[in-house]
């Protein structure tokens, strides 16, 4: 059974784990089920969906009902607020890096425990989320609306999806685990010695493009920003990536080519590219780079297949270009990334 709004549906273990936490921590959950037009009896029915719209207004009126963000998962309270007010001291900051450096700094002052670890590594990045444990936390719900409200956020911050490596889960594979192939894009990963989203590092660099009246916009909108994937608003630069991303193994991927598929003159989309400040080559190479990355770190192909799938003939010259792009050949990037995930 679905039931989709303009955000599609989300799956019933979120509202049944949410109705039940509710009702673990005294709160009237059938009264909160009925403030957001849900009827009591989709609680824990596996094959009714709910739509997103009304999951998230749920969300929002048990944090209000109970005042405290995380329901009573941490060993100290997050109050009311907490998650705007990290977005107010962070959303001005330059760069990712410094937003999510500064984030997680607020989060272990007001936690006063080490709740939000960041590991910069050369290739990869991991950002963990400690004392979340699995036994007292319902359904998992907490662990992931912290995955979710960081991945969110840090995407939202750079206007660009912020690709996961891995998402790593202190628990089992749950049976409702069909969900992350929406919500964390992805290699999943269970049973972890932490909670953690695994993430290229090279995104770091990014620069924050939101301000202060942006941030009033996103926090408003929220849960309901964090059971969806964030999407960048429409530009040129958007488009070209698009189209690139779905046709470098094909080759169809000339400046004609993409014009042509956006219905414009190679002139036109030339110049509009630079207005934004890119340019077609600067594009393709962002791709060829991420998914050569990808294949090389994921799937462990030979380089010869890898080179073939990002749309060169001759594995030197797709070497040369990776290096170029990285500062590594690809099996230097491929030997240090599996002793970043190992060390």
């Amino acid at each position: 059974m679905q039931n989709k709004g303009e955000y599609g549906s989300a799956s019933n273990h979120y509202i049944s784990a949410l109705y039940h936490r509710a009702r673990k921590i005294g709160l009237d959950a059938d009264n909160l089920l009925a403030s957001a037009n849900i009827l009591q009896d989709v609680i824990d029915k596996p094959d009714v969906r709910v739509r997103t719209e009304d999951l998230s207004a749920f969300q929002k009126a048990c944090w209000d009902a109970a005042k405290e963000e995380s329901m009573g998962v941490l060993p100290v309270r997050l109050e009311l607020g907490t998650y705007y007010m990290m977005g107010k001291l962070t959303v001005n900051q330059p760069t990712l890096q410094k937003a999510l450096e500064l984030g997680a700094r607020f989060y272990n002052l007001v936690t006063r425990f080490s709740f939000i670890e960041l590991k910069v590594g050369p290739d990869v990045t991991l950002m963990s989320f400690n004392q979340v444990k699995p036994q007292d936390d319902h359904g998992h719900l907490f662990a992931e609306m912290c995955l979710l409200a960081w991945h969110r956020y840090a995407s939202w911050l750079i206007v660009d999806s912020l690709p996961l490596i891995e998402t790593r889960f202190n628990y089992p594979n749950p049976p409702h685990a069909r969900e992350y192939s929406y919500l964390f894009p992805g290699v999943h990963k269970f049973n972890c010695d932490s909670l953690s989203l695994v993430f290229p590092s090279a995104y770091l660099s990014r620069p924050v493009k939101q301000n202060e009246a942006s941030l009033k916009s996103f926090m408003h909108n929220c849960p309901l920003e964090l059971f969806r994937q964030y999407k960048a608003d429409y530009s040129v630069s958007a488009e070209v990536k698009r189209i690139l991303k779905s046709n470098i193994t094909e080759g169809n991927n000339s400046i004609d080519d993409i014009a042509a598929i956006l219905y414009m003159t190679s002139r036109t989309v030339m110049r509009r590219l630079k207005d934004e400040g890119s340019s077609f080559q600067q594009i393709k190479d962002v791709v060829r780079r991420d998914k050569a990355i990808n294949l090389l770190t994921l799937y462990s192909l030979p380089v010869k297949e890898v080179a073939e799938k990002v749309g060169f003939s001759d594995p030197a010259v797709f070497t040369r270009a990776f290096r170029g792009w990285t500062g590594l050949s690809p099996r230097q990037y491929r030997d240090n990334f599996n002793r970043e995930l190992t060390s």
